[in-house]
Formats: C-alpha cells, structure tokens, sequence
C-alpha cells in the first residue's frame, strides 16, 4: 500500500514539472520566436506599404536610370555654376595658391616689409599722403595658424591699399584688417572667408565714383559691410570716406 502510495505521488510531481517545463517552453517560444516574427512582419509591412506608396515604385529599372543621369548632370551644372560664381567674386585671383601655400614667419615679414616699401614708394610718386604706414599689422605672431590668417589679412589690405591710390584718393588716413569671419553651409563646410579691412580716407566726388566702380571689377571684388561718408575736414578733402570692405576667399 505504501509503494502504491509512493508510486502515486511520484507519477504526480512528474505530472507537474511536464506541466510547468510545457508552460515554460510556451512562454519563452511566444516572448523570443512568436512576438519578434510578429515585429518583424509589421515591419516588414510598413516598409512595403511605403516602397508602395513612394512615386518611384511604378518605374522601371530604365526610367529610374534616365531620373539618376538626369539628376547627377543638374549637379554638375550647378557646381560649375557655383565655380564660375566663385571665380567672378573672389577678390585674389590667385586664391587656390594663397589657400594651400606654405608660409613661414620669415615669409610673412619679408612680404610685410616689401608691401609697406612698395606703398610708401607708391603714394610718393602719386603724390598721396600715406599715414598709416604700419598698415595695421605688425610681425608678431603666435601660431602657424595665425600665420596664414596675418598673411591673408595683409593681402587684403595691400590690395584695397593699391586700389585707392590708383583711384587718386587725396590721402589714406586709416587702413587695417579686422579678424576673419567664416561661412559654412547647412552641413557645417566651410563656403568661404571674409576678411575685413577697415578703410578711411579723403577723396573728392569724382575719384569716389571711379572707386566704387574699381571694387566690383574681377579679381579685385571687394563687399561693403559699412559705409559712411562725411564732408571731408578740409575744402581740399571734399569727402572723408569711412567703411569696411571685405576681401572674399573662397575654397
């Protein structure tokens, strides 16, 4: 009797442990096979409802071709569209050699010295008052950086510089260069550089017109961030030009 009894209960606790071994193995099947195959065809659905629904699932493998070679020439028409306007606006004709020139301190101060030479000799033979002859800018220097960044603003100036001496100004009473400023698209690349160049000087009516128009010429192009003019300190100095222009740089 005790055996029976024994046998009973033994064939019972085996009842139960298949039992919860079944439940076990149900839940563990629906929680890692069931529910991720059922994601993966709502998934699988969206995706297919979207591909339906997107204006390029009624094309053909050709006509998607025509779209892309249609697409990929507008793209090349707009680069060299964006080159040429590059090229008409920048202010350096020779901008890809300033860009990617190696430049030292002693290059940088040989050409500071050159330049400065060169204008004081320059408004001495036009018979133009240059009084800043440090042009703004001195030789010291803390960085490699800050070395393209000097010999990029002295460009600027020098050319602004040349511009309104051979537009006949009757003297140059301020020239130096303001800090960079940078522009970059949506994507955070740089477009192009600014350099502003702060200018003051005494010209009459007709030189003045005669140098707006040299700064919109190619290769010397020149934007207007300020501008104010004043009636000039002397009845000579008809005018006294105050603004900052900047020289376009672009990569």
């Amino acid at each position: 009797m005790k055996f029976t009894f024994h046998l009973m209960r033994t064939e019972r606790m085996q009842v139960v442990f298949i039992l919860l071994f079944v439940l076990v193995s149900l839940f563990l099947t629906i929680r890692f096979v069931v529910l991720p195959q059922r994601e993966l065809s709502d998934n699988n659905r969206m995706v297919r409802e979207q591909l339906e629904g997107s204006r390029y699932a009624s094309l053909s493998i050709t006509n998607m071709q025509a779209i892309a070679n249609h697409e990929s020439s507008s793209l090349r028409v707009l680069s060299n569209e964006w080159a040429r306007i590059a090229e008409r606006l920048s202010t350096f004709p020779n901008q890809k050699t300033l860009q990617s020139a190696s430049i030292n301190r002693i290059d940088y101060k040989v050409q500071l010295y050159e330049i400065r030479q060169r204008l004081q000799t320059k408004s001495g033979e036009l018979k133009i008052q240059l009084m800043p002859t440090e042009l703004g800018l001195d030789e010291a220097l803390t960085s490699g950086d800050a070395i393209r960044v000097r010999m990029l603003q002295l460009k600027a100036v020098e050319k602004l510089a040349d511009l309104t001496l051979d537009r006949q100004i009757q003297r140059l009473v301020e020239i130096y260069p303001l800090p960079p400023v940078e522009h970059k698209d949506k994507k955070g690349r740089k477009v192009f550089e600014e350099y502003p160049v702060r200018l003051e000087c005494d010209v009459d009516f007709e030189h003045l017109f005669t140098f707006f128009q040299s700064v919109f010429e190619e290769n010397q192009v020149f934007v207007f961030r300020n501008l104010r003019i004043e009636s000039g300190p002397t009845f000579d100095s008809k005018l006294r030009v105050k603004a900052i222009l900047s020289a376009l740089l672009f990569e």
